[in-house]
This record gives C-alpha cells, structure tokens and sequence, in this order.
C-alpha cells in the first residue's frame, strides 16, 4: 500500500475546502451576502445621487432578475439623469460607425437556460433606434431566437490607448428580436438596410445572382429594444452619471 504523506493530505483537505464552498448556494433575501460591499464612506468615485437614498435602495437584489441592479436603480434618482430625449441623440451619436450606423456588436442570446455570445454586425435605425442584420440560416443563434426572442446587445468602442476603464464608451442593448425571411412583411425594407451598408471587399459588386441567394438563404433579424443603457466617460465629467438609460415608451 503506498504511503500518504503529511503535505498530500493537507493539499487534499485544502482542495476538498475549496471546492466545498464553491457549492455553496444558498439563496436568501436579497442574495448571498459576499456580493455585497459594506462601504463606511461614500466612494469619492461614486456617482452623483439623491441624498435621501439610502445605499440598499440601489445596491439590493431580488432574487428574481437583474433589474433591481445599482445601474438600472439609477432611475430611483433624479440627480446626474439626463431627460430621455438627450440620451437617445446620444446612443445615435455613439453608434453611427463611419456615418452609416453599422458597428460590430456582441449579440447575446439563450436557450434552455444556456448562453451564447455572438459577435455579429447590427445596422441601427436612428429614426427607430431599431436594429437590422443579416446571417446564415441554420446558425445556432438563429435557434436560440426562434425558441427565445429575449436578446442583448453590447457594443464596446475600440480604443488603441486601452483606456477603457478611464474613459469607457459603451452601449448595452435588452430588447425583443424578430425573425424575417423573405416575403414577411418587411422583410424588402430590412435586408436593403443591411445590404446598403455591406461592407464588401474591394472589387466585389453585389450581382442580381448573390442578392437573390441572399433572399433565399440568409434571415434578418430585427431588434427592437426595450432598454439601452450608455456609458460615456463625458457624463461622468459633466457630473452626470456615468450609465445613462433610455426606456422604450418613458418620456
């Protein structure tokens, strides 16, 4: 029989420790207290908010979603918080690409429970703030749509100074997509916002024969949002708050 020795065992209690607490996860209300930070002090960073909050009325989960978040609890105060109006010019200003409001976006999606995170060019709508893309049938988020329409969008600008935590510039999309292939109603209108902004590589010209297998072999996806929560580093320097979030419907 081949001896354990003194070190193995304290390496094979120390691992059995962790992974012991790793399984821990127990839900109680508001959540599992080692999400939460107990502050003494106002952060000098932290944004600019109604005195009269307290920090549970933003920092607190339900246990049920996200919504109840610090950054979608923003909405509680009305200090730092642009009008509806103004943030919606902004996420136009912030995703209009070189002019034709094509960008690259992390699309997010699920299916029985599991996520997918697929980078995939959108085509924005300013007029609409709708979203509009073309893809390959019989990809696995196309799946993901048909069984659930529930979708984020997350668009990051590049910056070569990686200073994305200094100066971040960011928009997160929630909304509700739709399927349209052709002869849906639409669908003419949807894909000839994402073929006029097509990037194609130099000396290639859409011919009527690759249209045509477009219509018949791609589907366009249309998101239309529900919640769009910008982060710009010029809020922050106007004393506003860094997220600024626009509801579809809210004035």
């Amino acid at each position: 029989m081949k001896k354990i020795t003194l070190p193995s065992l304290c390496i094979i209690a120390f691992c059995y420790s962790v992974s012991c607490y790793g399984q821990d996860n127990s839900w109680k209300d508001g959540g599992p207290q080692y999400v939460y930070v107990k502050p003494k002090k106002e952060p000098s960073h932290h944004m600019p908010y109604d005195k009269e909050l307290k920090c549970i009325d933003c920092h607190q989960w339900d246990g049920v979603d996200a919504y109840t978040s610090a950054t979608i609890s923003l909405k509680k105060t009305k200090t730092g918080r642009l009008p509806q109006k103004e943030i919606r010019q902004h996420i136009v200003k912030t995703l209009q690409g070189n002019g034709d409001y094509r960008e690259m976006y992390v699309l997010s999606t699920s299916f029985d429970n599991k996520p997918l995170g697929t980078c995939i060019e959108f085509t924005l709508d300013p007029e609409t703030l709708t979203f509009y893309a073309s893809s390959e049938k019989q990809t696995e988020k196309l799946f993901h749509i048909a069984a659930n329409p529930q979708v984020s969008l997350v668009y990051v600008r590049h910056r070569d100074d990686r200073r994305y935590f200094i100066d971040p510039v960011g928009v997160q999309v929630a909304g509700r997509a739709e399927q349209l292939q052709d002869g849906d109603p639409g669908f003419d209108q949807a894909l000839n916002v994402c073929i006029s902004t097509l990037h194609l590589p130099p000396g290639v010209t859409l011919t009527p024969e690759m249209l045509q297998d477009v219509r018949t072999n791609q589907l366009v996806t249309k998101i239309i949002p529900e919640r769009i929560v910008i982060t710009h580093h010029s809020f922050k320097k106007q004393g506003l708050h860094l997220k600024q979030i626009w509801e579809a419907g809210v004035n």
